[in-house]
């Protein structure tokens, strides 16, 4: 079955290709089952793990994709995967091999997102555009997470 063509080189998609590979049939189910929004995250992520000369092999797409949305709440990883692919596509540099790089900015997400209420399950934390890192909703903060951020931003200058 022809899907369609490949809007960037136009050739010919087929369903029947996709899913002969084992880990190709998987990746493609794991990927239906997520919401768009992640499904998009997911997908961008996974490039930055491709090199410039090889495309990435679906065992490997699905190893890595199975390993990060394993790292914590689908909506936090899905937002940490954006905010990764945000900082690291414009700089060129080499492919991933690890997901340390969105371990950690999936810990700032999570912390400043549980440092929010006093029981921890704060509002999702929401990224700052203008200073280019996660940033706690308004609201009532600890006084630990409020140093910090007047360190931070007497640091920076603000």
């Amino acid at each position: 079955m022809q899907l369609n063509r490949c809007p960037i080189c136009h050739s010919r998609i087929s369903v029947d290709a996709l899913v002969q590979d084992e880990a190709g049939r998987e990746l493609l189910g794991l990927l239906v089952r997520l919401d768009i929004e992640s499904g998009s995250a997911l997908v961008g992520y996974l490039g930055l793990f491709r090199s410039p000369s090889r495309d990435l092999a679906n065992d490997r797409a699905l190893k890595l994709a199975k390993d990060a949305l394993g790292l914590g709440h689908a909506g936090n990883v899905a937002q940490a995967m954006r905010q990764t692919v945000d900082s690291l596509q414009g700089k060129g540099g080499r492919a991933l091999t690890n997901h340390n790089y969105l371990k950690r900015v999936l810990e700032d997400y999570v912390l400043v997102s549980e440092s929010d209420s006093p029981g921890g399950s704060g509002h999702p934390a929401a990224i700052n555009p203008s200073r280019g890192r996660v940033a706690a909703p308004t609201g009532a903060t600890s006084k630990t997470a409020q140093a910090l951020q007047a360190l931070e931003d007497f640091g920076n200058g603000y």
